[in-house]
């Protein structure tokens, strides 16, 4: 690795802090205020990591020399973890919707992890322990949305995927009512399975949540595997995974139970198995986890190839050490989708044209989401979490930068996972190379970013969040261990002051929390009550005609019932409902939210007049269907 004494990190902290006033500044000045109000949320961690990599003392070398501020036993805070995990069970039970005390708890289960991990001696011990509480507290998370409400449908793509497993339960055939969903139904089979498992008794939905919580609970493990070999510290390993159950996007996609969130796993299984000895045994594995990819979700391994291409870029640009993505793994991904595209995946080819094609001739109709039209506060409110993540990530790099450039470090070479000097442990070529990626990906990871670019690229650039978010842990995981490394009890308790916001706000947020956020935005919650389905049935029973619905309730029907439904037009107005013979209305949901036909809806702005014109043949209350 070619190394001067130019300071990168002190120009990297002067581009930030600009970067951060410019971009909140210049959209104000172009009279684009929300965006301004928008970019808050990544300005302040811009300006605050800098200052906080220039605050605090520069302390020994890190690794071997880990000396935590004070010594306590785990079995004090797995103690108080217990007590506290037994009373948010207590308290799941006794509510009928998660109370914010709930988070609260949650929060306090989070620093509990924290605390052990900074507190508790360094052994094989430990770090089963740490990892067991971390899996359990994120297992809390997922499990209380997913298993504690009727039916979590997240962004309704889940709705399909329930229902292709029930088919498949219950005629032993992967035909599906969309073909686009026949080349991907490795998720569907291993759902299916594991309720046949059961003996039929558990529900397949059940079934679908139950798995997926596992799968991210073991990611937590991956986690803590990928980062110790890239830096050979069992604090950093606990810290990183820390960082990624704290991350809203993670939180999310274990609950989100669907074919591309497993890919994911997947994926951070992949990163383990390249960051391995290149043995024979564990290049086969890497064929066969490229493979799990494709066949899982083939439609997002173009982003998982422009993932492992940007590693190997970073690799090559800033360390001589052996790559973790080499042409070998490239040309297995490369290849292996070309022919599974080809052979069994027509249609993403034809889905991949559309798009290229609708981004270079036609139109967008708007660049900015709506939501930050309508409320900027809001948004920016449910991303603080994410503004605590950037924060910790770019303090990683700047440390990563930092110690890079210091002349005690040597590059690792070939093969080797870290670097030794002065009798402790240094982050390798590696490690920096990882930072490097986390930082190109932020943009195309949070959420203010990805929205525009979504909506100025028509792109689902959102999928790279399923990929991306284990880069965001390596080096919010290093910012964090640095921050720990170098301060002493003051640093302590002020990062257990930002965990305790950062946790408490990824847990009650409107993404992970629509149940009962702390801030809600102005969209539909992600689940379905038993009444609402109960009443769907009924509706399907009692009604053979079209139903003109919101797409949830639209989408569930066409699903699970088979029903013949449309989504309402809502930018016709009052006359929305006009071309429709039976309306179906989410009257519960709209107590408390908008219904989303082809736009949003509010119950001010709803046309009840056309409404009441027409009989209502069904009420139960949560729904009401007009004809």
């Amino acid at each position: 690795m070619i190394r001067t004494e130019f300071d990168v990190s002190r120009l990297l902290s002067v581009v930030l802090v600009v970067a951060a006033v410019l971009g909140v500044a210049v959209p104000f000045l172009l009279g684009l205020p929300n965006l301004s109000i928008l970019g808050l949320y990544v300005a302040v961690p811009m300006i605050a990591a800098p200052l906080v990599a220039r605050g605090v003392r520069a302390g020994s070398e890190t690794g071997g020399g880990w000396s935590p501020p004070v010594r306590v036993d785990w079995r004090v805070w797995s103690t108080l973890f217990h007590l506290v995990l037994g009373a948010l069970v207590l308290v799941l039970v006794a509510t009928d919707v998660r109370p914010y005390a709930f988070y609260a708890g949650v929060s306090l289960l989070y620093l509990c992890c924290f605390l052990l991990i900074a507190t508790a001696p360094t052994g094989r011990a430990s770090r089963a322990i740490g990892l067991y509480h971390l899996a359990v507290t994120l297992l809390l998370v997922i499990y209380s949305v997913t298993l504690n409400y009727g039916l979590f449908v997240g962004h309704t793509d889940l709705t399909s995927h329930i229902s292709m497993t029930t088919t498949i339960l219950e005629t032993g055939r992967t035909s599906t009512l969309l073909p686009s969903y026949d080349s991907f139904q490795l998720w569907h089979v291993y759902t299916a399975f594991a309720s046949l498992v059961f003996g039929g008794w558990l529900a397949p939905y059940t079934a679908i949540y139950l798995l997926s919580g596992g799968l991210f609970a073991a990611g937590v493990g991956l986690t803590y595997g990928v980062a110790r070999r890239l830096y050979p510290d069992e604090k950093y390993g606990l810290l990183a995974s820390l960082v990624a159950i704290s991350f809203p996007l993670y939180l999310f996609y274990g609950m989100y139970s669907i074919p591309r969130s497993v890919a994911s796993i997947f994926f951070l299984a992949l990163l383990l198995a390249l960051l391995s000895r290149p043995t024979a045994g564990m290049q086969l594995l890497t064929v066969g986890l490229v493979a799990a990819i494709v066949v899982a979700h083939p439609v997002t391994i173009p982003f998982v190839l422009a993932i492992l291409a940007l590693v190997a870029l970073a690799e090559r640009t800033v360390t001589r050490s052996e790559p973790i993505v080499g042409s070998y793994v490239l040309t297995v991904t490369f290849l292996f989708t070309a022919l599974y595209w080809l052979y069994a995946a027509e249609f993403v080819v034809t889905r991949i044209a559309g798009t290229i094609y609708a981004v270079l001739f036609e139109p967008t109709e708007s660049a900015v989401p709506e939501g930050v039209i309508t409320s900027p506060w809001v948004e920016v409110a449910n991303f603080v979490p994410y503004g605590f993540a950037l924060f910790f990530v770019l303090l990683g790099f700047l440390f990563l930068l930092e110690r890079d450039r210091r002349p005690a470090y040597a590059d690792g070479g070939a093969g080797d996972d870290d670097v030794v000097h002065g009798g402790s442990w240094g982050p390798s070529g590696r490690t920096t190379a990882v930072g490097v990626v986390a930082i190109l990906l932020v943009p195309l990871v949070f959420p203010g970013p990805v929205l525009l670019l979504d909506a100025l690229a028509g792109v689902n650039v959102d999928r790279f969040g399923h990929y991306g978010f284990m880069f965001v842990a390596l080096a919010g995981g290093y910012g964090l261990y640095e921050l720990l490394q170098r301060g002493g009890l003051t640093v302590l308790l002020v990062l257990l002051l930002i965990l305790s916001l950062f946790t408490f706000t990824a847990v009650s947020s409107d993404f992970t929390a629509s149940d009962n956020p702390v801030v809600e935005r102005p969209f539909y919650t992600f689940y379905l009550s038993d009444h609402e389905r109960q009443s769907f049935a009924a509706v399907d029973d009692g009604y053979g005609g079209e139903i003109g619905t919101d797409r949830i309730a639209c989408r569930y029907m066409g699903e699970f019932h088979g029903s013949l439904c449309s989504v309402v037009d809502a930018g016709e107005g009052d006359a929305m409902f006009d071309d429709h013979d039976a309306v179906l209305v989410r009257e519960g949901e709209l107590e408390n939210r908008p219904l989303q036909f082809t736009q949003y809806v509010d119950e001010s702005d709803l046309p009840r007049d056309t409404l009441e014109e027409r009989d209502r043949v069904y009420d139960s209350g949560a729904v009401a269907v007009h004809s």
